[in-house]
């Protein structure tokens, strides 16, 4: 028999068949038949599944009728008795009002066996590429283009659970998990409240209110290096750790540098201010919250004196 030519018989079969000639297809399958297609549940392991599933899909066909534009096979005799018959298939159908078209390059492979003399079918396997695959690519682009979606997903949403959303500094949160992990070395923690804030609230609406803290938070940025945390607590308060600063003085340098450069913003913000802080050294192994204290409590002092100024805590 020619394998070949039966191959090409069956897939006629079941594109361009009736129910009935369909029956005559199964009458080649053996009852173990495996038959695994393109969709995610087509795996059936053996006829009757397949049977079943095949009665479905015929009466879902209803006007559908395909066309087969390309059919080329191969064999590849395993042994007198099995041979492995591969290729490539088309299928394509378009509905009379152009609405719906299918257009589909599948690719299969029939295992048949001689039993009793008779070539039966112990499996089936028809997959169809999917339409972004390029030529020797191994995943289809479109299943690429969804990890990448997933990994910026992952990472946006990172982003947004590490860092304050108005102002784009990371969250306390966030500043406490650094906190934990860094060398605090010559660290100095700085508490910083703007002066007059609710006033400016109040006076001139929350959305330039929001506009100031937005303009405070470049400024820190910049006036501190790429290593130290600026973090914003929340309202108008924010949080720096900045390392190496061996001594007192080069902390109140670094703090009286702060205040100059937030007063030099006073005529590129509608209703700025100034800022008060508390700055106290870090102990190597001191939790947060010991230095947080001093530093806050420093804060307080700077504001009892006149605000936008700083006072130390040792």
């Amino acid at each position: 028999m020619n394998l070949l030519e039966l191959t090409k018989e069956i897939w006629n079969l079941y594109f361009l068949g009736a129910a009935q000639a369909n029956l005559q297809m199964m009458d080649l399958l053996d009852p173990g038949c495996v038959v695994i297609g393109t969709g995610q549940h087509e795996f059936y392991t053996n006829v009757q599944d397949f049977a079943t599933a095949m009665a479905m899909e015929m009466a879902e066909r209803q006007d559908i009728q395909f066309q087969l534009r390309n059919l080329e096979c191969k064999e590849k005799v395993i042994s007198p008795e099995v041979s492995l018959v591969y290729g490539t298939i088309h299928v394509w159908w378009e509905s009379d009002d152009h609405r719906v078209c299918i257009n589909m390059n599948g690719r299969f492979t029939l295992l048949y066996k001689r039993v009793d003399g008779h070539w039966k079918i112990f499996h089936i396997h028809l997959s169809t590429p999917n339409v972004d695959q390029l030529d020797g690519e191994y995943y289809p682009k479109s299943l690429r283009e969804q990890i990448e979606q997933s990994q910026e997903q992952i990472e946006t949403l990172s982003k947004l659970a590490q860092h304050d959303s108005l102002t784009g500094l990371m969250n306390y949160r966030t500043f406490e998990e650094h906190y934990a992990e860094l060398d605090k070395h010559s660290a100095w923690l700085f508490v910083i409240d703007l002066d007059n804030f609710k006033q400016i609230n109040d006076t001139y609406g929350h959305l330039t209110g929001n506009v100031v803290l937005q303009k405070l938070s470049r400024v820190l940025t910049s006036a501190l290096r790429s290593d130290d945390l600026v973090c914003r607590m929340g309202g108008d308060e924010f949080v720096l750790l900045c390392s190496g600063l061996s001594t007192q003085e080069k902390a109140q340098h670094l703090a009286q540098r702060l205040l100059q450069q937030v007063a030099g913003c006073s005529k590129e913000v509608d209703a700025w201010t100034s800022i008060s802080m508390g700055i106290t050294p870090v102990n190597q192994d001191e939790p947060l919250e010991s230095a947080f204290k001093r530093a806050d409590a420093a804060l307080y002092d700077a504001k009892k004196q006149g605000k936008n100024r700083y006072a130390v805590s040792l």
